[in-house]
């Protein structure tokens, strides 16, 4: 394929491909290679119901520990990678991203990375600019397997209350869905035992999501925002927090009388395999140890 546009970005399309199976790549310009030969697998079709993905967030500005956690990723080779935002400290400023796609780029060469928007992206053109995503690009859904994915922003520069453009949109994709499988990703939790001072803001999360998810049995919730992994079960959804890819400052517990399952103060992401109904999750350190286990039956 080839883009006769004049640029240093380009998005192709390329058509025709068969679901779930690698195909090899490169690029080149005027038949001078610009990169060496990758890989990469295409998604999932309906009939391809085992497959795995991985979960992380939270990445700025710790760039040694992010790129520990992004190798322990490419060494369990996932089908995609979710992304629950803050891939980097300041959206607005280029060189940020650059150190990003630095650590990212190998992975992503050849394990397609699906980012939400986080409050420090800064709703930034930069990020649109760099990825080339479904929908509007701010808040999409896409199916991969007997999976669908939903994708928020929710990083407190846009609306996602009732009324809102997103909101609506959000409970017509949940309505509509038909895969056995559901899961949502973005970057404030609803659910989490850190408590912060600037804004009651998971509060508001939780009054105006919550309820959409349980109507229309969202299986898991990916967030991050909160440096650390947290996992909370609340009526039949469980609620990740997954923050620990790689920002300083890690946040301790403190008392709170949300329900809890799970809580580390850790960098770390997690590995999810789905195989027909069943699903299986493993949270893993940036050092190789195992955080938490869990598991979930699909209907």
């Amino acid at each position: 394929m080839t883009d006769p546009v004049v640029g240093t970005s380009h998005a192709i399309t390329l058509a025709n491909l068969t679901p779930y199976t690698t195909y090899h790549y490169r690029v080149e310009e005027d038949g001078v290679p610009l990169s060496a030969d990758a890989a990469f697998l295409t998604a999932a079709g309906p009939d391809q119901t085992k497959f795995t993905f991985a979960a992380l967030g939270d990445t700025h500005t710790g760039h040694q520990i992010h790129q520990e956690v992004v190798d322990r990723i490419a060494a369990m080779e996932p089908d995609f990678a979710l992304h629950t935002g803050d891939l980097v400290y300041k959206g607005s400023e280029f060189p940020y991203w650059e150190t990003f796609f630095e650590i990212e780029g190998e992975l992503m060469s050849r394990v397609p990375l699906f980012p939400a928007l986080g409050n420090h992206e800064q709703n930034h053109q930069n990020y649109f600019d760099l990825f080339y995503l479904p929908g509007n690009e701010r808040w999409y859904t896409f199916d991969y397997g007997n999976a669908r994915f939903i994708c928020l922003q929710v990083d407190g520069k846009v609306d996602y209350g009732p009324g809102s453009e997103q909101y609506d949109w959000l409970e017509r994709e949940l309505a509509a869905n038909t895969q056995p499988w559901l899961f949502v990703n973005f970057h404030i939790p609803p659910y989490t035992s850190i408590r912060r001072d600037e804004s009651d803001i998971e509060h508001d999360v939780r009054e105006a999501l919550a309820p959409l998810f349980e109507q229309y049995g969202v299986d898991v919730v990916f967030t991050g925002h909160n440096h650390n992994y947290e996992r909370n079960e609340v009526n039949g959804v469980t609620y990740i927090v997954t923050g620990g890819g790689g920002a300083p400052a890690l946040y301790k517990t403190e008392e709170s009388e949300l329900t809890r399952e799970a809580f580390e103060v850790v960098y770390h992401f997690v590995l999810l395999e789905i195989d027909g109904n069943h699903l299986e999750a493993k949270v893993t350190s940036n050092q190789g140890r195992i955080l938490d286990e869990f598991e979930r039956t699909g209907p």
